[in-house]
């Protein structure tokens, strides 16, 4: 009968685990992984050349979602995360070319991307590691 009880409580610790922490703690490394995930799909010339792609078709919208752009975004980005980034293309100026901003996640797990341009274009964020000229990965996390 002891037995029975252990059985039935370590089940019971088991389902909540795998319907309410699992789901959480599967997100979370997906987000903290992204980076790493993302250089084993897909290299910074291959981003380069889908973003300079993009700057050269003269958008009309300056944040289209990854569904406006079809074929047109590159599909090894996709499951990444659970969601598709946030797209925002940023118009030259003075002192840097026109480039691409990908972003990924939301306010209490942080956020990260990519900010990509021509070889010449430079992240001005602190927090940005160089893939190759004009391609940056960059995360932030929330305070703690």
């Amino acid at each position: 009968m002891r037995a029975l009880q252990v059985i039935f409580i370590v089940g019971i610790l088991a389902a909540l685990y795998f319907i309410f922490i699992w789901p959480t703690q599967k997100v979370f490394r997906s987000f903290d992984n992204l980076e790493r995930n993302a250089k084993r799909v897909i290299t910074g010339t291959q981003l380069q050349a889908w973003a300079t792609g993009l700057l050269a078709t003269s958008p009309t919208n300056p944040t289209p979602r990854v569904s406006q752009l079809g074929t047109n975004f590159p599909a090894q980005l996709l499951g990444l995360y659970r969601n598709a980034p946030y797209i925002q293309i940023q118009e030259a100026h003075t002192n840097s070319p026109a480039s691409v901003y990908l972003m990924w996640g939301g306010g209490m797990i942080g956020h990260c991307g990519f900010e990509i341009g021509p070889s010449n274009f430079v992240s001005y964020r602190s927090n940005a590691r160089a893939w190759q000229p004009g391609v940056f990965f960059w995360s932030e996390y929330p305070p703690k």
